[in-house]
């Protein structure tokens, strides 16, 4: 099973206008982590090949996403991202896309609904390539 690919970010056919009509919100903040508190939705945003986290999101019913924090270790309070996503009375929706790219094609997959399952902590490098701590969530697909 795989998720819903668009080749374009803006437009009818983009997944800005998809994610919006799935979700009710604006999905792009230039973070990975976007909360909604509004909506009390977050969407997940993972970038392949972003070196300092460690996603999997081989099996699309069960991915695991790590956490915000390029440097140093992670740390689930941090306020902005982390501790919304976490929060259960902030976030009761989960969305995820995944970016692909390779070379000069960027592909967006629309993945769907989650929840939390599970967290663990493991050992990995930072942007500044320094070992530290990071927490990777475990997300479960719910059918809707």
């Amino acid at each position: 099973m795989s998720g819903k690919s668009f080749s374009t970010w803006y437009g009818p056919d983009g997944i800005n206008e998809y994610i919006k009509q799935q979700t009710g919100c604006n999905p792009f903040s230039g973070a990975g982590i976007n909360p909604r508190p509004k909506k009390k939705t977050t969407i997940l945003r993972s970038v392949d090949n972003t070196y300092y986290y460690n996603d999997n999101m081989s099996d699309i019913d069960n991915i695991k996403y790590t956490l915000f924090g390029h440097n140093g270790d992670q740390d689930e309070n941090e306020n902005k991202f982390n501790e919304p996503l976490l929060n259960k009375t902030k976030t009761e929706h989960i969305y995820v896309y995944r970016v692909k790219k390779n070379k000069t094609k960027t592909e967006y997959i629309w993945y769907g609904k989650y929840k939390i399952v599970n967290k663990n902590n493991k050992s990995h490098i930072g942007k500044d390539y320094k070992l530290r701590t990071i927490i990777i969530l475990s997300l479960k697909k719910i059918d809707t």
